[in-house]
């Protein structure tokens, strides 16, 4: 049975040590297994090779509701099913690293864009951190202007999580549009994603240092203080 193969999976992957760790940087109603990323990559493409249905699947751990989605995002079904699907799931995404990992593998899925410019208005965080962390991986780059006005015309949830990844959407904005997204910076009325901004922009490989420079400059000025 497929239930019974997922859990023996688990089994005899579990990592006590690592999962110790992971309880450290994720806070989840779910237990934690500690189970290796690569480990769970490649039984999940073997699963959606086979073609198995995630609503077949146990979700009693944070690695079987990991496991679940990235099985969905590697299945070879249509992007309305792919969706309807991710909607049953979507209760059980409870951690920054759940909605991170799953919807980082979602792509083909463009044509129900809507759908996750919806998610930006439910009252659920990690609902809302969905939405924006897909369309930062899949719609920034086509239009950065569009998709942080988007954002920031839409997203009204202060939840920590949500607007950590706002800061991290905006901040991989200032990578392709550096001069628009300085200016923008500057108009967000939200302190803390300003700040969290403009903190990851100077942390980024991908900003050169004169322009993490005038980041700094900046931070320092809205701050009122030395960086």
């Amino acid at each position: 049975m497929l239930e019974d193969e997922i859990k023996e999976f688990i089994a005899t992957h579990t990592d006590e040590k690592k999962a110790r760790f992971d309880e450290g940087l994720i806070s989840s109603s779910y237990e934690i297994k500690g189970i290796n990323m690569n480990d769970m990559n490649c039984f999940s493409k073997n699963l959606a090779k086979r073609g198995v249905d995630i609503e077949r699947m146990p979700l009693s751990c944070h690695e079987e509701i990991l496991l679940a989605g990235m099985t969905l995002a590697y299945s070879k079904i249509s992007p309305k099913d792919k969706v309807e699907k991710l909607k049953m799931l979507l209760p059980y995404i409870d951690n920054w690293a759940t909605c991170d990992m799953i919807v980082s593998r979602l792509k083909g899925v463009e044509s129900e864009r809507e759908f996750f410019i919806e998610l930006l208005h439910s009252n659920r965080p990690f609902y809302i951190r969905v939405g924006i962390v897909w369309l930062m991986k899949f719609e920034l780059k086509k239009d950065v202007i569009k998709t942080v006005n988007l954002l920031n015309d839409n997203v009204r949830n202060t939840n920590y999580y949500v607007e950590m990844a706002l800061a991290w959407c905006y901040a991989e904005a200032m990578i392709v549009e550096f001069d628009y997204m300085i200016e923008f910076v500057q108009r967000l009325e939200r302190y803390v994603v300003r700040n969290r901004t403009l903190q990851k922009a100077t942390e980024s490989f991908r900003i050169s240092d004169e322009r993490k420079k005038e980041v700094r400059a900046l931070r320092s000025r809205l701050l009122g203080m030395e960086i």
